[in-house]
């Protein structure tokens, strides 16, 4: 009939807006136990903008299956004030497609019942005294009892729950995924390898440039405190002009533009990420390495505590239980993140990262 509400409408106990990395490890953990959840995210299926290395202890904290890891990265090569050398990485990485790896992690939370997929864009949430309403783009109306920030960064969930991340921890990432064949590869790079290269040349605030090779692409990117546009224009410029370039000019390529947390003062790790009903993780809540940006491990680890805390009771556990497993990581990167990339420490502190890595 003309005029009738269409608007559908649900209810469930949590809401957890995003359904990457830390959402739906979120989910699963929720959904195992019981716990009705609502589940958003409009991206999926997606490659996201991102290396996507992941940790030794992802795999084996997740149990990960093998068919997952693309590369097993035993060595890294890194450049920096002129110096170029081959160090090992103990214990060795992985890397994955977002695409694939996200994935299973979805359909690994919703084997549960419990859990309610909407391929859907939050856009906008209303605080009521005991739930949350989440109002999509395709005219669906959610209420929730506890809300869960999984949407990366910057955080829609985050502007409601709490306040945005300040835009001087807003690093920028640019890069391409690079098409090739699996013999392309091991043709043209050294085997289990990624390289890294540190240059102000290329990126003068806080960054660096990554090659990763996988199974069939080669993720190539930048990232740092400066424009896409300005990144971009290095990247470019490095590939065309640098010799770790030339493998990848012929090569088709699709690009990528992403925003990354990187926490340069300790202080905002006292911020809380939790309340009584609501709780942010993974990107949201900052939770990536203010040195490597690598954050795949403290987004599904902090996932699977937030949905303890919730099962124990008291969501504001989640304060206690991420502090406790690797809040020390977080508060040392952020403590030392100004000095690794300025000229006069960062030597002395990457220099002693490749000792240590060359001596253990």
């Amino acid at each position: 009939m003309e005029g009738e509400d269409r608007r559908l409408t649900y209810s469930f106990e949590v809401g957890i807006v995003g359904a990457g990395v830390a959402g739906s490890t979120c989910a699963q953990v929720l959904g195992a136990a019981g716990v009705n959840v609502a589940l958003f995210d409009h991206s999926h299926p997606r490659e996201k903008p991102c290396g996507g290395i992941i940790e030794d202890r992802v795999v084996k904290e997740f149990s990960i299956p093998e068919k997952f890891l693309e590369n097993k990265v035993k060595w890294l090569i890194t450049e920096r004030f002129g110096f170029r050398i081959k160090i090992p990485l103990k214990p060795p990485p992985f890397l994955v497609s977002r695409k694939t790896f996200d994935y299973y992690l979805l359909q690994r939370a919703l084997k549960n019942r419990n859990v309610k997929f909407f391929k859907e864009k939050v856009n906008h949430v209303i605080r009521r005294k005991n739930e949350w309403v989440l109002k999509t783009n395709g005219n669906i109306s959610v209420s929730v009892k506890t809300l869960i920030g999984a949407d990366g960064c910057p955080s829609l969930i985050r502007k409601y729950v709490f306040k945005p991340i300040p835009p001087e921890f807003l690093a920028s990432t640019v890069g391409y995924n690079f098409q090739c064949s699996s013999a392309y590869i091991e043709k043209a790079f050294t085997k289990n390898t990624i390289e890294v290269y540190y240059s102000s040349k290329y990126a003068p605030k806080m960054g660096f440039i990554w090659i990763f090779p996988k199974r069939t692409t080669i993720n190539v990117g930048i990232g740092g405190f400066e424009s896409g546009r300005r990144l971009k224009c290095s990247l470019d410029k490095f590939i065309l002009s640098h010799p770790a370039g030339g493998r990848l000019r012929s090569l088709k390529k699709t690009f990528f533009t992403h925003l990354l947390p990187i926490i340069w003062t300790e202080n905002f790790f006292d911020l809380p990420c939790s309340g009584d009903n609501w709780a942010l993780i993974g990107d949201a809540a900052g939770h990536v390495n203010p040195v490597s940006g690598i954050g795949i491990y403290y987004a599904m680890k902090g996932g699977a505590l937030c949905g303890l805390a919730f099962l124990n009771g008291d969501l504001r556990l989640f304060e206690k239980y991420w502090r406790n497993e690797y809040g020390d990581e977080l508060y040392y990167g952020a403590n030392i993140a100004l000095k690794f990339y300025s000229n006069g420490y960062g030597l002395l502190l990457w220099t002693r990262y490749i000792i240590e890595s060359l001596l253990y």
